[in-house]
């Protein structure tokens, strides 16, 4: 008799995939409000696939996803810290004409970066993502 063995998903991947599933939304609504398109939101579509398939490259696409989003903080950080240095007053960031705060909203990137890089470390993810449907007799 063959059955398909299959580990459950962990609760820090399935908690991953709902932040790439809420990605690939908002990605799909900007780029059909504003019409662009950027690897930083129209990436995660690839990695969401792969995490969910179990593909061979996932990680390493989980990683190169991660680190263009770490280097993208740290550049657009260090551009609103100088700027800020420049004129403290005309550092801002406005949407739709709400003015969000930069240090709650930075707070909130780093930690969802965070929580990204430590799911891709960890042992469990690699786990998860070695192990294939596999049929056993």
């Amino acid at each position: 008799m063959n059955q398909i063995a299959q580990s459950a998903m962990p609760l820090r991947v399935k908690i991953l995939v709902a932040l790439y599933a809420l990605l690939t939304l908002i990605a799909l609504w900007r780029m059909t409000t504003f019409y662009a398109f950027d690897l930083l939101t129209l990436g995660v579509l690839p990695l969401l696939f792969g995490i969910l398939t179990r593909a061979q490259w996932t990680k390493v696409v989980l990683f190169f996803y991660v680190g263009l989003q770490t280097l993208g903080l740290a550049a657009i950080s260090t551009t609103a810290i100088i700027a800020y240095q420049i004129t403290p007053n005309d550092v801002n960031l406005a949407f739709q004409g709400y003015d969000i705060p930069l240090i709650p909203l930075w707070l909130l990137l780093s930690a969802l970066i965070g929580f990204q890089w430590w799911v891709g470390l960890s042992t469990v993810t690699g786990t998860y993502l070695a192990q294939k449907q596999s049929k056993t007799t």
